[in-house]
């Protein structure tokens, strides 16, 4: 079975968000299923290579080291900056280094730095109103959904970067 997805990629020059491109593509089933993003995966190569180097560290190094594009490399560690994780600076000795120690960071932040929040089901985020209920009361799947995104988030808040670092 195949999806048509619609693909965006936002820019921001100068703090004015703008539509750059827009595609369609083709997705199979096998890439709907539930998986962290690319971005969320490159996030948490970039945080760890940040974690066990334990220095300033360029952009461009960082990229070839997590083998994430230079481009997308950038765009994330914006987000790492924005998000508390990863301080920036600049001029001719800057780049990037953890802003907390990696016993402070969890999977989570790094997955929602990047992702925002996390949920299983877009009913659990409070943007959309759940529509498999017609008559508007709760989905029967709502309960589940909820406890599984919990048990989920509780995980990836315990797991922290100190815990790879040390088993290096």
């Amino acid at each position: 079975m195949f999806f048509i997805r619609k693909l965006t990629y936002l820019s921001q020059p100068y703090g004015c968000t703008k539509i750059q491109n827009l595609t369609m593509r083709i997705v199979t089933q096998e890439e709907m299923n539930m998986k962290i993003t690319q971005e969320a995966e490159y996030a948490i190569r970039i945080v760890d290579y940040l974690a066990r180097c334990n220095k300033i560290a360029g952009a461009s190094q960082i990229s070839e080291v997590t083998a994430a594009p230079l481009r997308f490399t950038k765009n994330i560690l914006q987000k790492l900056v924005r998000g508390g994780i990863v301080n920036s600076y600049k001029g001719v000795y800057g780049g990037y280094e953890l802003d907390r120690l990696p016993e402070e960071i969890s999977l989570y932040d790094v997955m929602e730095a990047t992702d925002g929040p996390i949920r299983l089901n877009r009913c659990l985020a409070g943007k959309h109103e759940c529509t498999y209920a017609a008559d508007k009361q709760r989905c029967p799947y709502h309960e589940t959904f909820r406890e599984l995104s919990d048990d989920m988030e509780h995980k990836m808040r315990r797991f922290r970067f100190s815990s790879v670092v040390r088993d290096r």
